[in-house]
């Protein structure tokens, strides 16, 4: 092989920095080890910058114990990682008699390398700089693309949560659930739930032109506006109470509900605007459906405990039912302990007691 081998210089707007941050950034995902970038980035900076440029000659002839004494490493792992990297094409060998590493740089002018015998980085310079540099370039344009996306879903989720219909926003939450994105990475999935989203806007804005009056009733259930927030969080919620006026009175704090309740319970309320009861009977009627709590039951619910006691059971059970498998209160068959504790409730007047006193509620009879 050629004592003289020379490169075609770096891209243009291109330094020995930026080689170094491309290799700490992509080495790993292009399969280098840690000692490859180590052994990679050592070798990067033992040269100089003008060795750089177009035409001349880019290489290291440092003796093997002195690498090895440089980075507190083994001769052998240092020549294991030279040879991964001369396979994977990043790194060439130049041959002397022996292996000996030798080299010779001029002492006057620009002071080139003459020839060397050694590693040279030609392969580094003219075929991976330039891959490493489309590779930034994709994901930058890839990321920034994300961005925008993002951008454009969470407009539409806040134009739907203004159209004030309970089933447009019930709807736009099973497309994405608690309107949050910060679990949706890939490009492909956020363009599907952009695309979701936009048709369900367009349909339920259609329908609001051609069924006005229908729309300002499935109205009366929207979730408050930004002013009705505001003045509902101004109000102390301990005066809320949940009560329920039916065979068994049991009296409870909304405050009590919201201290002790799941996260999903409390950040469904704030999408929905605000921590007030009727938000927190909204968000258990969205998350009953994750406990497979059947429209029938829930109906029955409503009408023999009150919206209010039936909300705070599901919101019980809903956070069992996020507690592990191995759990002894882990809920299991949602739909059936629903149903039971209903029953018990209707049964037994002090039921309800004993089971918000179990479960932190501290509910107390009235």
């Amino acid at each position: 092989m050629s004592l003289t081998l020379t490169h075609n210089g770096l891209p243009e707007d291109t330094a020995r920095a930026d080689v170094l941050t491309l290799i700490d950034k992509f080495g790993p995902a292009a399969g280098l080890s840690g000692t490859d970038i180590k052994v990679l980035k050592h070798y990067v900076l033992k040269v100089r910058d003008d060795d750089f440029q177009k035409g001349r000659i880019c290489a290291v002839w440092q003796r093997l114990p002195v690498t090895a004494q440089e980075l507190d490493l083994n001769e052998r792992a240092i020549t294991r990682a030279e040879n991964r990297l001369i396979k994977a094409g990043w790194l060439l060998k130049t041959n002397a008699p022996k292996s000996r590493r030798y080299g010779h740089r001029e002492k006057t002018g620009d002071q080139r390398i003459a020839w060397t015998s050694g590693i040279n980085l030609q392969p580094l310079i003219d075929n991976k700089v330039p891959k490493l540099l489309q590779l930034a370039k994709e994901r930058e344009e890839a990321k920034q693309e994300l961005v925008v996306l993002q951008s454009d879903t969470k407009r539409l989720f806040g134009e739907i949560r203004l159209l004030s219909c309970s089933e447009a926003l019930e709807r736009a939450l099973t497309i994405l659930p608690f309107g949050r994105l910060s679990r949706v990475r890939g490009i492909e999935q956020l363009n599907n739930i952009k695309t979701a989203l936009s048709s369900l806007l367009s349909f339920f804005k259609k329908r609001s032109v051609e069924n006005p009056v229908e729309e300002r009733h499935l109205g009366q259930t929207k979730a408050p506006s930004r002013t009705d927030k505001m003045s509902a969080r101004s109000k102390t919620i301990q005066k809320t109470h949940i009560q329920n006026s039916r065979s068994s009175v049991v009296e409870i704090s909304l405050q009590r509900c919201l201290d002790h309740a799941h996260p999903d319970v409390l950040e469904n309320m704030h999408i929905l605007g605000g921590y007030t009861l009727a938000n927190f009977i909204e968000t258990a009627s969205l998350l009953r459906r994750q406990l497979r709590i059947s429209d029938e039951n829930w109906a029955q619910a409503c009408q023999k405990l009150s919206r209010p006691i039936a909300a705070t059971l599901a919101s019980i059970l809903y956070k069992n039912h996020q507690l592990p498998v191995e759990h002894s209160a882990h809920v299991k068959f949602g739909n059936a302990c629903f149903d039971q504790l209903v029953r018990k409730a209707v049964a037994e007047p002090q039921f309800l007691s004993r089971l918000f006193f179990r479960n932190d509620f501290w509910g107390q009879p009235s």
